[in-house]
Parts: C-alpha cells; sequence; structure tokens
C-alpha cells in the first residue's frame, strides 16, 4: 500500500510506516495440530484457530535478521476484541 500521497502525511511524516514497524500478514484459518500459545496466553491443540506472520523489515544491527520475525496464533474472540480497541 502507498500511503506517500496521503494528505495526512504531507502535514504529519511522523506518522509515516517506518522500516521498523511491524508489518502482519492477513489472519488464515489454520488447525493446531501440536499444541500452541495464542496471543490470549492460552495453550490450544487438535482444534481450528487463526495464524499470522509478523515480521520487521529493519532491525539493528546487533540483532541478527530475523529476530523479531514471529508467528502468532489467536482464536476467533481474540481477533474480534483486537479490531474493536
Amino acid at each position: 500500500m502507498n500511503t506517500d500521497g496521503h494528505p495526512a502525511y504531507t502535514r504529519y511524516p511522523f506518522l509515516k510506516p517506518g522500516p521498523t514497524d511491524a508489518h502482519y500478514t492477513e489472519w488464515k484459518k489454520w488447525f493446531a495440530w501440536k499444541p500452541v500459545v495464542t496471543l490470549a496466553g492460552k495453550k490450544v491443540w487438535l482444534k481450528n484457530i487463526y495464524r499470522r506472520e509478523r515480521s520487521i523489515k529493519w532491525v539493528a544491527p546487533r540483532f541478527p535478521e530475523g529476530h523479531f520475525d514471529k508467528t502468532e496464533y489467536a482464536e476467533w474472540e481474540t481477533i474480534l476484541n483486537l479490531k474493536m480497541r
């Protein structure tokens, strides 16, 4: 998504997403074969849940590449709570 021409970013350039901001993929339905910990802190398995990838394009040189990349798991209720905040 190219947002460089948006008027809000012309007036407030600090609102532009930077290279150190987290980028998320869309939530995809996924079957948990093995136990995983969701964003709410619950362990779930043998159940349909949702999964997304988080990546940070640029990290400081003192961290290895991909250090902050993570897979996140959540149930539908948790996703709704995140969207309603």
